[in-house]
């Protein structure tokens, strides 16, 4: 297998260099009427504004229909645009993304934890990662950087970056509405009116909102759950579970004001952003009904459901689910962001970000699949066992008639709660942050110096678990619905970062470029852990951890002629260490190399872009569910009920190498016709594994798990001429597909063996569609109709699976088809 691998890799490679031979291209990009040729992508992977065709950099850059056709609304729709990215919603509700980048996988779920890929809006760094899934009404261009971004992003980007940009103020009085409807009840509303410009002042605000019926039906729907206990405002609430899963109700608010004197220029954005959908719906594919006493009880109490418990056995989206543990999310995020540049002269500029942001999260989700059950007296004998041995009353060596007295009274003790809500395994997330950041920037270019030189003051606090509710309940009743204030798990976090950088690119001849960048980062993190099985026993556990850290890179760049860019570059990056509920965790590096091609030919009707790349992360940091490292943290903390307060902490896994390519290509062969593809392979594997993790996997952790090897698309646009006036139609499918991806580690634990839909989710594509008639004027308005669809195969994919414990297998899957039609209105 390895070797048919390696064959593909080589043919495909082979083939991709001949054709960069002859022609060459990176990034996606829409024909020019005027010449039938791509037009010009302007991309600030450098923190400054350049075509994409010069920079050393693999990026992609979307924007335009691309965004238009694959309704393209937060970072998770940005899966597969990009060559060798994907990206999914985490289990949990938490509205994490998941990217999975040349190797890594950046999740950033345990509190105080970092991610591999950092997020940008507008240059400012989002550092808290729950709650990282959010709409904004005015994206311009979304960019993509695949590899270490260390010298220029900083920390936690040693997979790469997402950088989203919003437009700014045009100055000219506009305005731009769209209405879009579609099924499962789908209503999206945009609206932006600009303003003109008065004096030195510009500016427009926008405004959406956008809602959907979730396409998974939740058979535990109307189950109320008391959480009026809780310490925290926003979850303080009785809700009841909805009928629906998957549902959205997001209103959004943008503005920008900009104020322009001379070569001076200043801009403020504000954004808004407020969910109150439902998590998506996560279905169980199996359970393991062989583990001691635990196994018995939950064949007892699935059996016995007044409702069958659907299970997702095959590994694709049901229609239905169990998840009355679930309820509305409350999402609220909130981002101020100032932008000033001064042009000094033609050769150099200065430019300060400032900004500010908030956010604050709660949900409660079933990430079994089956929570919550109703305690059945069918299975209250087997319960009572369960808990008389699990919490020591019993050891095996007593007495029958003590076992079955025992075993009685436990029995006798939980009768009150039977007919009412068990959980399985469930989560109940709360999060707030804050983070505060100026960025000062100078470019400087010169026929022998182009240099970016900067320096960054960074701070966070993030506040978890402020319910004071148990975050992961398992195998528990709650009667009544009520949530009482149990084991309390909550932190805090506080983080301060300062660096400095520099990038210096010498143009030591009109064809070749050396570049040199370096970063020097000094982290500050502190926090407390407070916990305890009562809220009058509580103890608290604080932290300090302090780092400085370098980064660098070293590269050549040549261009042969105006159209072609060869470049070669050797970088590295970090991602910050810490300490979680006293447990600490070392910073994790990346090393890689890079080499690559960009050209353009025929007068920019045809475009191609290929990188080779080595990557080897060491420290390699992944999130771990403490369930399964009791007697680690024990022996780490001194404490035996510790592990009983973590839900997820750090675990090093040790070592990881990735090795592959990425190549796109884009081609503008006829008037109005556009066409483009790409192709990536990832080969990753492991070494020096940490044999704590090899022994919570049952022995092995051999599979690269959500790394699809290979990862490509295909995407097609026509234009017509104009058809009545200035009216034409624009035609444009894109298809999105990955190859088959590893679920479980290990697929030889007792229960993928069990479960085998956990083991594999199987290749498959995505196609999207949008017809739509321009530029049609109706009454002195510029207007657009069109009809879309989303994963139009209506493809079943899981999108994100966990192995609980080797006791449940749980997914939650790819949306459902979607369609609809737009109609917009601008003047």
């Amino acid at each position: 297998m390895v070797r048919k691998d390696s064959i593909r890799i080589q043919v495909l490679a082979c083939t991709a260099l001949t054709a960069l031979a002859l022609s060459s291209v990176p990034a996606l990009a829409q024909a020019n009427e005027e010449d039938s040729g791509l037009g010009v992508i302007v991309v600030t992977a450098q923190k400054r504004e350049q075509s994409v065709q010069d920079v050393p950099i693999a990026v992609t850059a979307i924007s335009g229909e691309s965004l238009e056709v694959n309704r393209v609304t937060d970072v998770t729709d940005l899966s597969g645009l990009a060559p060798g990215v994907t990206v999914r919603v985490s289990a949990g509700g938490s509205q994490l993304p998941s990217f999975s980048i040349r190797g890594a996988i950046s999740y950033g779920v345990v509190p105080g934890s970092d991610k591999q890929v950092s997020m940008y809006l507008d240059g400012v760094y989002i550092s808290s990662p729950r709650g990282g899934i959010f709409d904004l009404p005015d994206v311009q261009r979304i960019e993509v950087l695949r590899g270490p971004q260390g010298t220029l992003f900083g920390r936690n980007a040693t997979a790469g970056a997402v950088s989203i940009s919003t437009r700014d103020p045009s100055g000219e009085m506009g305005f731009k509405g769209r209405v879009s409807v579609g099924n499962r009840d789908r209503l999206r509303t945009t609206f932006s009116l600009d303003l003109p410009q008065i004096g030195p002042f510009s500016g427009y605000v926008s405004y959406m909102h956008d809602e959907k019926r979730g396409d998974i039906r939740n058979l535990g729907a109307g189950q109320t759950w008391d959480r009026t206990a809780s310490l925290w405002g926003p979850a303080r609430s009785v809700k009841t579970s909805p009928e629906w899963l998957g549902s959205k109700n997001s209103e959004s608010v943008f503005a920008a004001v900009k104020f322009t004197s001379g070569d001076f220029t200043t801009v403020y954005k504000f954004d808004w952003n407020k969910n109150d959908g439902t998590p998506d719906g996560t279905a169980i594919l199996g359970y393991n009904p062989n583990i001691p006493l635990l196994g018995t009880f939950l064949t007892s109490l699935i059996d016995s459901q007044p409702i069958p418990v659907p299970f997702a056995a095959n590994g694709k989206r049901p229609k239905s689910v169990l998840n009355s543990w679930a309820i509305p999310t409350t999402q609220e995020t909130q981002g101020h962001s100032l932008t000033s540049t001064f042009q000094v002269s033609d050769d150099l500029s200065v430019k300060n970000v400032f900004a500010f942001r908030k956010n604050k999260l709660f949900t409660a989700s079933s990430i079994d699949g089956l929570s919550a059950l109703t305690f059945t007296p069918q299975s209250l004998g087997d319960y009572a066992t369960f808990v008389a041995f699990s919490t020591g009353l019993l050891t095996g060596t007593e007495p029958l008639p003590v076992i079955q007295a025992t075993i009685g009274a436990v029995a006798q003790g939980l009768a009150p709660t039977l007919g009412g809500p068990f959980i399985g395994i469930a989560t109940q997330p709360s999060n707030r942050s804050e983070q505060i950041s100026d960025e000062l920037q100078v470019n400087y270019d010169s026929d022998f110096l182009t240099a970016t030189v900067g320096a960054v003051w960074f701070q966070s606090k993030d506040w978890t678990g402020e319910t004071y509710f148990q975050n992961t309940i398992s195998f528990a009743p709650i009667p009544g619905g009520v949530i009482g204030n149990t084991r309390s798990g909550s932190t805090f976090n506080k983080a301060t970062s300062i660096a400095a950088y520099a990038q210096l690119e010498f143009h030591l001849t009109p064809q070749l470029d050396l570049v040199l960048g370096g970063r020097i980062t000094r982290d500050k993190k502190s926090g407390d852990f407070i916990f305890g099985p009562t809220l009058n026993s509580l103890q608290t556990l604080s932290f300090t951890y302090r780092k400085t850290k370098p980064n660098y890179l070293i590269g050549l760049n040549y261009k042969p002629t105006e159209d072609i860019l060869l470049y070669a570059k050797y970088s590295t990056a970090f991602v910050s260490g810490g300490s979680v509920a006293g447990i600490p965790f070392a910073p994790e590096t990346a090393k890689s190399w890079e080499a690559g091609v960009k050209a353009e030919m025929f007068d920019r009707k045809v475009r191609a872009n290929l990188a080779l790349y080595h990557a080897e992360y060491k420290n390699y940091q992944t999130a771990q569910s403490s369930a399964n490292f009791v007697d680690q943290i024990t022996e780490i903390t001194g404490d035996p009920t510790r592990a009983g307060s973590i839900g997820t902490f750090v675990v090093p896994l040790g070592g990881v190498k990735a090795k592959g390519f990425e190549f796109d290509i884009a081609a503008a062969p006829a008037q109005g016709l556009s066409l483009g593809g790409s192709l990536s392979y990832t080969d990753t594997s492991f070494n020096n594994l940490n044999p704590v993790i090899v022994a919570a996997n049952a022995g092995s952790y051999g599979t690269a798990s959500y790394r699809p090897k290979w990862n490509g698309g295909l995407w097609a646009q026509y234009d017509t001429q104009p058809l009545v006036g200035d009216a034409f139609v624009t035609f444009r499918a894109d298809g999105i597909w990955q190859s088959d991806m590893g679920l479980a580690q290990n697929a030889n634990a007792p229960l993928p063996l069990l479960v085998p839909a956990l083991i594999e989710q199987p290749s498959y594509w995505l196609v999207n569609g949008r017809i739509a008639l321009r530029d049609l004027e109706i009454g002195g308005a510029k207007t657009e109709f069109a009809l879309w669809a989303k994963n139009l195969t209506d493809e079943k994919a899981i999108g994100f699976a966990l192995n609980l414990n080797q006791i449940f297998g749980s997914a939650n899957f790819i949306p459902a088809r979607s369609y609809g039609i737009d109609l917009t209105i601008e003047f």
